[in-house]
């Protein structure tokens, strides 16, 4: 696979055919409206303007509107079925379009932003209302009114002492200054007590002191009329009112449930506004006409240039020069086998325009070494099928869509390498029949008792002969890094640099089919030597840069980094058989929990004994090593493979397009 070649795009149009250009191009999906390069220095490009922001202002509302109503629907509203393998509605991109629909959606939405807002209110309502009754509780088993006030005779005070205070104690203490008092004694709480205190104005000033050596505190209670008790319940009847305009208002809110899809559309719609009029903020505008830069794949131009008849205006488009690789957007071109791949590479980073797809390159490995350290018949089904329903049921978009159909990928990888290799499970066959006293079946590859002959066995048996497996993942290891190392030549030759390619790239093979010839012992004893000092010949050019004696740093450099590079990445191989040990023997683990107690009791107790065990112990194996699997698989691609060769940093290609997240638009012709 390949990174799509790119076309700049310049063009020119009337400023009144503007809008429905811009609704073509959406429909379309195939042109990105870039930012225009600075021309400030032209006079004619100095007078260009802007384009108003008031319609992308309105379009951020609208969606902000039907965010916020969808909101209060899922809070307030009857709760709805559906759920992740529930598929998204698929409509017409005219039904996306309807005019008529947006406003319905939106009108609905303001009205459920209104009542959310009066949710609200009574919410705050009924927290006062309730706050005040918890303040009137201390007051209610006064009889008299909460506005009494002080006379020219009395004075009154309503207020609390500690809840520690003997009240007895102060009534005594204001009895030795007058008799012309008296304290009403109220209600109390964890901390004070409250009373209210009458006194002659005479005496005001002595019992004052008294009340002070109490810590005697005064109460505001304004804007209560009447007592306590009363108040309290007039309190009451308001929460009730509250609480039925509530009930009724949530009510109202669930009234729109049925057009929570509606309003969905509504918000799919609105996005649609905004990238149109985002991209409609990017052009420059005169007087009567208006001018659009940006970039075109070149599969696409024939259907651009088909489109742009219809319009007056002139156009042109020019491939980037190679200063300009750097801000040229990346698009991937890649099949259904590759494409799932996209969701690794971009978690890592894009390719460089310049650079190379590395999903082809990329897709065999991945899959097969998650394959194999999954490595089981009965997890890959498992992983395979549940992915493929959810594909089915859903058809994902996306990120998320891309994982789903790499995952169906590797399922099946690890179903035929599980196959070969003996893995159903773990050992599920031989445990389950010797725990039942039968002979364990005879299958190929995948079960095959001691003793038995004429039956291939499995190819690889990590639990029996786990040095063999190691020795097999350096081997494939080492493959993909000379596949690297390949694509690594090969761009140095397309750039012109193939001095550079031979020796840096070069060299080392020579110094590996040294190797490899020594380790096997094929050839000639004398053509060892031969081959080694043609390798170290060649590696001399790792100092051709350097002058004097950095020539011979370099070259021991270059050396001693080369083979611990090279070493220490291949040894990361190593990670294919830990992992594919390491699942094999936690589901081994699992299988003997399960038959340990099943062993001695009757099959009709022991059988489910073994399958409850069963059941919750490779459902967490295959949890965690899905987990694990991924990972590792990725890691391996990162650092081992993408260093070879991979030139990253990519601008994402981002189309004037229809994207969508509630509804599928349906292709019509």
């Amino acid at each position: 696979m390949s990174i799509v070649k790119m076309k700049r795009l310049r063009l020119i149009g009337m400023l009144d055919q503007r809008p429905d250009m811009l609704r073509q191009l959406q429909h379309l999906g195939c042109v990105e409206i870039d930012e225009p390069g600075d021309r400030s220095d032209d006079p004619q490009w100095a007078s260009l303007t802007r384009p108003d922001t008031g319609a992308l202002n309105e379009a951020r509302d609208a969606r902000s509107s039907v965010e916020n109503a969808l909101k209060t629907l899922k809070k307030y509203g009857p709760k709805q079925k559906g759920g992740l393998l529930t598929p998204r509605p698929v409509i017409t991109e005219g039904e996306l379009f309807d005019d008529g629909a947006y406003q319905t959606g939106l009108a609905d939405a303001g009205r459920l932003v209104e009542l959310d807002r009066k949710i609200s209110t009574l919410y705050a309502e009924q927290n006062k209302l309730r706050t005040q009754k918890l303040a009137l509780a201390p007051w209610l088993a006064l009889d008299i009114p909460l506005e009494t006030a002080s006379t020219p005779d009395v004075a009154v005070y309503f207020g609390t002492v500690a809840a520690s205070t003997d009240l007895d104690a102060m009534e005594g203490a204001l009895g030795t200054v007058t008799d012309l008092y008296e304290l009403m004694r109220a209600g109390a709480d964890n901390e004070l007590k409250y009373v209210v205190f009458l006194c002659h104005r005479s005496v005001e000033e002595g019992c004052q002191e008294v009340l002070k050596e109490y810590g005697f505190s005064r109460s505001a209670l304004r804007g209560w009329t009447g007592t306590a008790a009363e108040n309290d319940r007039r309190l009451d009847a308001q929460l009730d009112a509250a609480a039925k305009e509530l009930e009724t208002t949530i009510a109202q809110v669930g009234s729109f449930a049925p057009r929570k899809g509606a309003l969905e559309q509504c918000l799919d719609r609105a996005e649609q506004e905004i990238a149109r009029e985002e991209a409609r903020c990017r052009l420059m505008d005169s007087a009567a006409a208006f001018f659009l830069e940006g970039w075109v794949p070149v599969p696409d131009e024939d259907k651009l240039a088909g489109m742009l008849k219809e319009y007056t205006c002139c156009w042109e488009t020019e491939d980037p020069a190679p200063e300009d690789y750097p801000v040229v957007p990346v698009k991937l071109k890649n099949n259904k086998f590759t494409e799932p791949l996209t969701t690794i590479t971009t978690m890592y980073s894009l390719p460089a325009y310049d650079g190379v797809d590395p999903n082809g390159l990329m897709m065999p490995f991945y899959v097969f070494f998650f394959g194999f350290m999954f490595a089981d018949l009965g997890y890959g089904l498992i992983l395979a099928g549940a992915c493929a329903f959810i594909n089915h049921k859903t058809h994902p978009k996306g990120g998320f869509g891309q994982l789903i159909r790499l995952m169906i990928m590797c399922g099946i990888s690890s179903a035929v390498i599980g196959f070969f290799t003996g893995g159903l499970f773990s050992d599920f066959l031989a445990q389950f029949t010797s725990m039942l006293g039968l002979a364990q079946p005879v299958i190929p590859f995948l079960s095959v008792p001691d003793g038995v002959t004429g039956v291939p066995g499995p190819l690889l048996n990590v639990m029996g002969d786990p040095m063999t497996v190691l020795v097999f993942a350096l081997a494939v290891g080492f493959v993909q890094i000379v596949v690297g190392m390949i694509v690594k030549f090969w761009m140095l030759c397309r750039d012109g640099q193939v001095v550079d390619a031979i020796l840096d790239i070069g060299t080392w093979w020579v110094i590996f089919v040294g190797i490899g010839l020594f380790a096997l012992g094929v050839g000639n004893v004398a053509g060892y030597p031969v081959v080694l000092i043609i390798g170290c010949l060649m590696l001399l050019g790792q100092g051709r840069s350097a002058k004097g004696f950095g020539k011979v740093t370099a070259i021991i450099g270059a050396v001693y980094n080369g083979v611990t590079g090279y070493f220490g990445d291949i040894l990361s191989y190593s990670r294919l058989m830990v992992m594919m040990l390491a699942g094999s023997v936690i589901g081994q683990v699992f299988n003997i929990l399960g038959a340990m107690p099943g062993g001695g009791l009757p099959p009709a107790i022991g059988i489910p004994i073994f399958f409850v065990i069963f059941i919750i112990g490779h459902a967490f194996n295959i949890g965690l090593n899905v987990i694990g699997t991924y990972v590792h698989t990725s890691r391996l691609q990162y650092l081992e493979f993408f260093k070879q060769f991979y030139k990253e940093g990519g601008r994402p290609w981002r189309p004037l397009n229809i994207e969508t997240k509630y509804v599928d638009i349906k292709e019509e012709h």
